[in-house]
């Protein structure tokens, strides 16, 4: 697969600690359909009734916003999206074996969705752990098109902020 880009990219990425940072995400409508989603997603699990609260354990009560809100998304995207999906990706394009699986859904990102959803079941419940796949493969999209773990770890950040919330 040829590694798709923005073709609006108005900045040219800056690379820090072997991060790429960028902010034409920001401007771009499908960013913007990632965050709508994920008001849907966690309005469909409200209006199913599904409350997750007694059902996932938490680390102590104090420590849970600072670790569910910025050190779980920042630590997840570096080992799923960063190093899992892109060695995923090398491995696959390497061995001349497709590397896009729908759309602008990399392989990549379809296998390191489930190794992300697997982790969650040490946490979650089953159907919880499950849930996550389908953010996962939004964060792989945003990962695969920017080149960046910026916008993944944007979103996985706002994510996790509505679930806290909805708690």
């Amino acid at each position: 697969m040829k590694r798709f880009n923005s073709a609006n990219t108005s900045s040219t990425p800056q690379n820090i600690f072997g991060l790429f940072v960028t902010r034409t995400y920001w401007l771009q409508p499908d960013f913007w359909l990632a965050c709508i989603a994920a008001a849907l997603f966690w309005s469909a699990f409200i209006l199913l009734g599904l409350s997750p609260a007694s059902e996932i354990v938490f680390p102590m009560p104090g420590s849970t916003l600072l670790l569910l809100i910025i050190v779980f998304p920042i630590l997840e995207e570096i080992v799923f999206r960063g190093l899992i999906q892109e060695s995923i990706h090398r491995l696959l394009s390497h061995n001349g074996f497709p590397t896009l699986f729908f759309w602008r859904i990399s392989s990549a990102n379809v296998l390191a969705s489930l190794f992300f959803s697997a982790s969650h079941l040490w946490t979650q419940p089953m159907l919880w752990a499950l849930a996550t796949v389908i953010p996962s493969l939004i964060f792989g999209y945003f990962k695969d098109k920017y080149q960046s773990l910026q916008p993944s770890i944007v979103l996985h950040i706002f994510y996790n902020l509505g679930f806290y919330l909805f708690l």
